[in-house]
Formats: structure tokens, sequence, C-alpha cells
């Protein structure tokens, strides 16, 4: 919240703890944020890997190989 928007909610504007606090949590929200995105692509990667493994799935490319081997 910058003093425009402490006047909103307030109108007293932010102490330097709560600034610095308050940047903190910003920086520490975005970081985890792009933690939960890798998570996810990570969680989706691998159940298609797990449904192509059990055969649930045929595999995105198109080389697959002949069952008579």
């Amino acid at each position: 919240m910058d003093t425009a928007e402490s006047a909103e909610h307030g109108g007293t504007p932010l102490a330097a703890e709560e600034r610095a606090e308050l940047d903190w949590l910003r920086t520490e929200n975005a970081f985890l944020r792009v933690q939960r995105d890798v998570l996810t692509r990570i969680a989706t990667g691998y159940a298609h890997d797990v449904e192509v493994f059990l055969g649930r799935r045929a595999p995105a490319t198109s080389d697959h190989r002949s069952a008579d081997r």
C-alpha cells in the first residue's frame, strides 16, 4: 500500500517496519506463486508419463513401435 492506498484503508501511512514487512510478504508471495506453477507443471508431466506408461493414452510423439517384436 502506498500513501494513496493507505488513505482508502484508514488514512494513516505505513510505518517503516510495516512497509518493510509488506515488501517482504509481496516478494515471498511472488516466489510462492512461481513455486506453485513449477510444481503444477511437474505434477502434470508426471501424471501424463504415468498414463503413457500404463497404456491409458498414446504418447504424443508418432514414434510407435510395432507390437510383434
